[in-house]
């Protein structure tokens, strides 16, 4: 018998960002709060010598020897009190001609050069002026591209395109693509101030004049460099004011700031005076913050019951992370006795509420039998469904499962794709497996991989299935590639 470390899944952030042209990976427009400490603890689980299942991560990173991801705080809409949310921008609606040009390399799809994020929140869907939710919101364009030279640009709203309405990113995608390359069309644009500079005027005009809504979309975009330079300590002021103005998520996210350390002067007493305020307003993701505090002992003395109690009082409403975060308890990651069938229970919940998190954590109980019979056409199956969300530790397993044929039927070139997409996003578990344990893959795999990393630019060597110094260092160069 021998031992290794599982690992569970760290939350994860949902990524608006939408690119719709050869553009560098840019970041979205999210709330950027690093996690405050690891969100799973590790479980030391005994199994067989011929068991491969170390080099596939069946518990979520956290306090492996690598950075850990650095999650946020997954804010939900309808957060609390939202003061000032009667307050608008004003604008104007103009048409926008745009022409679809081919996609330089892919000249069958069409592209415009859009960085976009969408706006899910009615209050601040109506403070940006929107007559609802509805609309993308434009980060920037690409230089030359066809949204450049239509004149669209930082603030813009896009609410329709040839009279269809626009309500998410992903609208706009299958919108564009059934354009053919050199057809043209019309952008429905919602736009306030002259230029990217009046846009942010008016912004802040409008937070000034009590606009919670306001106050919080300005922070985010300080926190994410969007539109402006990138500066934590705007974003804090942003969150304070916020705060003071009575916004529960202000409050939160101020509190958090201070907890951390992020952007201000470390204060974890009055950060979890603000968090407990914002909880105390009924705030669910400032329950889960709270909960968090007490499981690992932030600023306190850990307790283990109390942080349950928080993050089922979250979970109840609803609030998935929250599930999560019982079912880790529950698995032996935060001083409870461990109860894997309750741990596949919430992880049950959180999965079928959309949770990735939960997805990819059900995946892990599957392929390990605790908590449920052991299935490994369940466990890809939940890894599959977490992988469409981005979910980084289901990626990297069902890659696995499709180079061996687990649950799934084997595939090593779709195994590459996976771990490739993994590697381009700077997944380090992925990346030490590449490089410290990649004779655990097929031959076969490990060919379809250097193929791809030869098509991206990384790699000049002979595609034979033998990783070497120079597949080592194609894969490194990847990675650091920002």
């Amino acid at each position: 018998m021998r031992s290794f470390v599982l690992r569970m899944p760290a939350a994860v952030l949902p990524c608006a960002l939408l690119v719709l042209a050869p553009l560098a990976a840019g970041r979205a427009l999210a709330w950027s709060v690093p996690d405050r400490g690891a969100d799973l603890k590790s479980l030391v689980v005994p199994v067989a010598d011929d068991d491969d299942r170390d080099i596939i991560r069946l518990l979520p990173p956290g306090t492996s020897s690598s950075p850990p991801q650095q999650p946020d705080i997954r804010i939900p809409n309808g957060g609390g009190a939202v003061p000032g949310q009667g307050l608008r921008l004003s604008g104007q609606t103009i048409a926008v001609p745009i022409n679809f040009q081919p996609w330089p390399g892919r000249e069958n799809l069409s592209y415009v050069g859009l960085r976009l994020d969408g706006v899910n929140d009615p209050a601040l869907a109506a403070a940006l002026g929107l007559d609802k939710e509805a609309g993308v919101f434009v980060v920037d364009t690409t230089p030359g591209a066809p949204a450049a030279q239509a004149g669209l640009r930082f603030g813009d709203f896009v609410t329709a395109l040839d009279g269809k309405p626009v309500t998410q990113t992903s609208d706009f995608v299958e919108a564009v693509k059934q354009r053919a390359p050199g057809s043209q069309g019309t952008l429905t644009v919602w736009r306030v101030g002259d230029d990217g500079t009046g846009y942010l005027e008016a912004l802040r005009t409008l937070a000034d004049r009590g606009s919670t809504p306001a106050m919080m979309f300005l922070a985010r975009l300080y926190t994410n460099g969007t539109g402006v330079q990138r500066d934590a300590s705007q974003a804090v002021s942003w969150f304070k004011k916020a705060a003071l103005a009575g916004s529960t998520n202000g409050m939160l996210l101020y509190g958090d700031a201070l907890a951390t350390g992020q952007g201000t002067v470390k204060d974890v007493a009055e950060g979890q005076r603000w968090i407990r305020k914002s909880a105390q307003e009924n705030n669910v993701a400032a329950l889960y913050r709270l909960g968090r505090m007490f499981r690992d002992g932030e600023g306190m003395a850990p307790d283990a019951i109390e942080a349950v109690n928080l993050f089922k009082k979250a979970a109840e409403q609803n609030y998935s992370p929250a599930m999560v975060a019982v079912g880790l308890m529950f698995e032996g990651g935060g001083g409870l006795e461990a109860d894997h069938l309750q741990a596949a229970q919430w992880y049950k919940r959180a999965a079928e509420a959309g949770d990735a998190d939960g997805m990819a954590a059900l995946g892990t109980m599957y392929s390990t039998g605790r908590g449920v019979e052991k299935n490994p056409t369940m466990a890809s199956m939940w890894y599959t469904e977490a992988a469409k969300q981005g979910q980084l530790l289901a990626i990297h397993n069902l890659a696995y499962h499709y180079d061996k044929g687990i649950g799934v039927a084997r595939d090593p070139n779709t195994a590459s794709a996976l771990v490739y997409q993994a590697l381009e996003r700077h997944y380090q578990f992925t990346y030490e497996q590449m490089v410290e344990n990649s004779r655990a893959w097929s031959r076969e795999f490990r060919k379809a991989l250097q193929l791809r990393l030869a098509a991206g630019g990384y790699y000049t060597g002979a595609a034979d299935g033998s990783f070497g110094r120079t597949t080592f260092d194609a894969i490194k160069t990847m990675v650091q590639t920002q």
